[in-house]
């Protein structure tokens, strides 16, 4: 084996060649057997490697890079108090730390581009803190600057601002829409919108969503759950009959979905991101990947995170859980009929499409990402071919080898804009990025490694630990229970 280029051809399928790339600038600009080396070419050496889209993830709370530890052995309710109650104890600096840790952890993992529900908009500077950390990671990213719902007291008893969308949230993202350099098309961040307020008015909602669009935002996402809240209008149904379900909505999760709502997406162009570690541990879904009760819904269906405070930051991991769960359950399909089919119903290509290409479509970025192509962003991976792990079925089947044996410190080498940010196994130094009121967002001459950012990181960790005892997450739980409509419960299953 020499060095293999993962090369998606007709209908997705991926054809691997053995090839150089020649990259200039942040493009592609030639994929051939063999590239004769431009003068000053920084050249990679790829033997015994293979060389493959960037990951695209289309569903992650950057931010929560100091939560590690508090939710993998955590339920839903317990988990939205303790993020409401973070909310009350981090900063707009510790915001930077945040964001910067858990994109260089995606970067780590091999994402290029993720799509980042920001739901951390407690204040008008936790937004550009945030933005500046994901600008100084390197990552591609779009930035869902996100309304939430804020806790104002918890002494006498728990109460949230009674002002969903006070005037200072919209200002603020205006604000951020028209800065340097999110004004710039061509930016590898780009300001995107998260949105969960669909209680209010229609003509709040309406409005909300004409704003952002006025100023340029393409990528609009939505938590779909439609199990939890309790006969609850279909969010698809809600969209198209505000005139709302349009191509660059991503919907995340879609637990609890119908045959009806999966055609509403495909009409429309929409997709939906599936996180089937978090589904699967927040009963939150079943994962919708593959299911087949949903036709069409491979089509329109992309991967994400979600919740790297509660899991891997691996996309792979992703692509793992969502493949093997939808096999278990088919095989179990299979033993109640009593059959023992010859072929498996889902492969590994199937899901690595919806890791790469199929992400990069749910962003409208297809054109620019998510697959090796001439004229595409170089936003790549490289992974060893002759590690432990990988020996073998790298030289038969490389996407298989990706999808089902690699681990994280397979991952040798990550671009993204055609910029190194992780070589021989190691993520690289990152340049310090500020706001600055006026300008925008600017470069530092800060260098940063990963070690500080480990320290800052595990300072606000502890710092949180000390500040959210037990009976206040549990008095807040129940709050947000009696919210959405659900009795308090101490049943363990």
């Amino acid at each position: 084996m020499s060095r293999t280029v993962l090369v998606h051809g007709d209908q997705d399928r991926v054809l691997p060649q053995s090839a150089d790339v020649l990259i200039e600038g942040d493009r592609i600009s030639k994929i051939e057997a063999a590239i004769p080396a431009p003068a000053g070419c920084h050249i990679i050496d790829c033997t015994d490697k293979i060389i493959s889209p960037g990951f695209v993830d289309t569903h992650h709370h950057v931010w929560q890079s100091p939560l590690k530890g508090f939710f993998g052995d955590t339920a839903l309710f317990p988990y939205l108090a303790i993020v409401h109650a973070a909310g009350l104890e981090l900063t707009a600096e510790d915001m930077y730390w945040a964001n910067l840790a858990g994109s260089l952890e995606a970067v780590d993992a091999g994402t290029t581009t993720t799509l980042d529900h920001a739901h951390m908009n407690w204040s008008n500077e936790h937004s550009r803190s945030a933005i500046a950390g994901t600008l100084s990671s390197g990552i591609r990213s779009i930035f869902g600057y996100t309304p939430v719902a804020r806790l104002s007291a918890t002494k006498p008893n728990i109460e949230f601002s009674p002002e969903p969308l006070p005037d200072w949230v919209m200002e603020t993202f205006e604000q951020l829409a028209t800065s340097h350099p999110l004004n710039d098309p061509e930016s590898r961040v780009q300001l995107g919108f998260g949105f969960d307020f669909y209680h209010l008015p229609k003509n709040v909602v309406l409005g909300v969503f004409e704003k952002v669009k006025s100023l340029g935002t393409r990528i609009i996402t939505s938590h779909f759950i439609r199990n939890f809240v309790r006969d609850s209008e279909s969010l698809p149904v809600l969209l198209k009959s505000y005139g709302l379900l349009q191509k660059g909505v991503v919907l995340s999760h879609a637990g609890g979905a119908t045959s009806d709502d999966v055609k509403l997406l495909q009409d429309a162009n929409c997709f939906v991101s599936a996180t089937p570690n978090t589904e699967l541990a927040m009963a939150v879904g079943p994962p919708v990947c593959f299911h087949p009760d949903l036709p069409g819904i491979d089509e329109v269906c992309s991967l994400g995170v979600d919740c790297h405070s509660a899991t891997s930051g691996s996309m792979v991991n992703e692509m793992r859980t969502a493949l093997q769960t939808a096999r278990g359950l088919d095989s179990e399909a299979h033993i109640r009929k009593g059959q023992w089919p010859r072929q498996i119903s889902y492969t590994t290509a199937d899901v690595f499409k919806m890791g790469t290409i199929q992400g990069a479509r749910a962003l409208c970025m297809e054109q620019d990402i998510g697959s090796i192509e001439v004229g595409k962003k170089a936003d790549l991976v490289v992974f060893d071919a002759l590690s432990p792990a990988m020996a073998c079925v790298a030289q038969r089947d490389p996407v298989m080898a990706i999808v089902l044996h690699s681990t994280i410190r397979d991952i040798d080498t990550v671009l993204v804009d055609g910029e190194l940010r992780k070589q021989n196994g190691k993520l690289l130094p990152v340049t310090g990025t500020e706001w600055h009121d006026g300008t925008g967002f600017v470069d530092t001459s800060h260098i940063i490694h990963w070690r500080e950012v480990a320290e800052r990181i595990l300072a606000v960790h502890k710092r949180l630990v000390s500040k959210m005892p037990e009976p206040l997450l549990l008095e807040i739980e129940n709050h947000v229970r009696e919210l959405f409509g659900h009795k308090h419960s101490s049943t363990k299953l």
